[in-house]
């Protein structure tokens, strides 16, 4: 159900109830709540928050918050908030290495999973410091704490066979800065334009358990074809250096990179996603409270590199993913549910969040 009341200067709300069963995970319950703010005619809005909440009966639980306020202080200067916890009965760990097996046959034995908990708390503040037109440079910093803890560890499974770093679990804190530009013309479903971030954080051992720095680069475009489709262009890099737990890894096939893949599939020291999807409106009805609904298609592409792996390397064994989904958007243009379902050489996953993944 949704707060009817959207506009210029208004506050509009959603709020989305899930059920479903899974062999693995028993009776699934979840609850999706946002909450978009833009009185004052301040542009995107005024403060968002989005949360999500899943729980099943076999205690896998996960529970995520974000918070944006574009003034902050009475200043020009945006925060954002994120909260993470989770309760996984069904962490996946498959080795170090772009070259990782798997079997049919381990994952039904569930060698490759151990059971973990964890929480994290992000804070940061993007300031401008260049403006003109749609085009805005803004310098990004913060500060970010994170527990992690693995505690149920099956003797023969891959994870005791490999005891990565981080196998005892612990804390890493860590402060970040960055760069962030960006020229589209909307946030939640951008049709034209380019982003790209630039992400530096370092976690020193003097408040952390393992001492690391990791550098991100994320580059986005966005163009228009036909009136009517949206190409939208993603491309991540990461790599991590230092004493890295297994879970600060640059690690992908989750759902934001190689989609279809089990989770946490390939880990490494550096790593390399591209993402092009598809997207358009198919059905719209202005006259019933602005209710659409739309389609993407996907395709993903990554690979993750050790520091066994050389420069010729770099072009060659990445993996891929192909896949589709749906989307629905009702009174507010800006509240976009989305659900996909990504296909892969081991599995197929399906995803369902709060609007585009990128």
């Amino acid at each position: 159900m949704m707060n009817p009341q959207v506009g210029q200067d208004s506050v509009s709300t959603a709020l989305v109830p899930a059920i479903g069963y899974s062999s693995n995970e028993g009776l699934l319950g979840g609850l999706i709540y946002s909450r978009y703010d833009y009185r004052g005619n301040v542009a995107p809005f005024n403060n968002l928050f989005e949360s999500s909440a899943i729980a099943t009966t076999k205690g896998f639980v996960e529970v995520e918050a974000t918070y944006e306020q574009t003034k902050t202080f009475g200043r020009d200067l945006r925060s954002i908030a994120n909260f993470y916890f989770y309760r996984y009965t069904q962490d996946q760990f498959f080795g170090i290495g772009n070259e990782t097996t798997f079997s049919d046959q381990q994952w039904d034995n569930e060698y490759y999973f151990f059971r973990s908990i964890g929480f994290s708390f992000d804070y940061r503040f993007r300031k401008p410091i260049y403006e003109q037109g749609r085009s805005q440079l803004d310098l990004q910093f913060g500060a970010a704490t994170e527990y992690h803890i693995p505690y149920v560890r099956q003797q023969q499974s891959s994870f005791v066979q490999a005891m990565p770093v981080g196998s005892d679990g612990g804390w890493t804190n860590n402060i970040n800065t960055g760069l962030v530009w960006e020229n589209r013309n909307s946030e939640f479903d951008p049709r034209r334009g380019n982003r790209l971030e630039l992400e530096l954080r370092g976690a020193p051992n003097l408040i952390s358990n393992y001492g690391l720095a990791t550098a991100r680069l994320e580059l986005r475009q966005y163009f228009y074809l036909f009136n009517f489709l949206t190409v939208a262009n993603r491309f991540e890099a990461r790599h991590a250096e230092g004493d890295i737990p297994y879970w600060e890894m640059s690690t992908l096939g989750n759902k934001n990179t190689l989609r279809g893949y089990p989770l946490n599939r390939f880990k490494g020291n550096t790593s390399v996603a591209y993402t092009l999807e598809l997207r358009t409106w198919l059905l719209k009805f202005p006259d019933f409270y602005g209710l659409k609904f739309g389609g993407q298609l996907f395709t993903d592409t990554g690979r993750v590199f050790t520091e066994t792996d050389d420069a010729n390397d770099l072009f060659e064994r990445y993996h891929q993913t192909v896949g589709f989904g749906g989307a629905m958007s009702i009174l507010n243009p800006d509240f976009i549910l989305r659900g996909e379902m990504g296909f892969s050489e081991d599995v197929t996953r399906i995803y369902i969040g709060v609007g585009y993944m990128f």
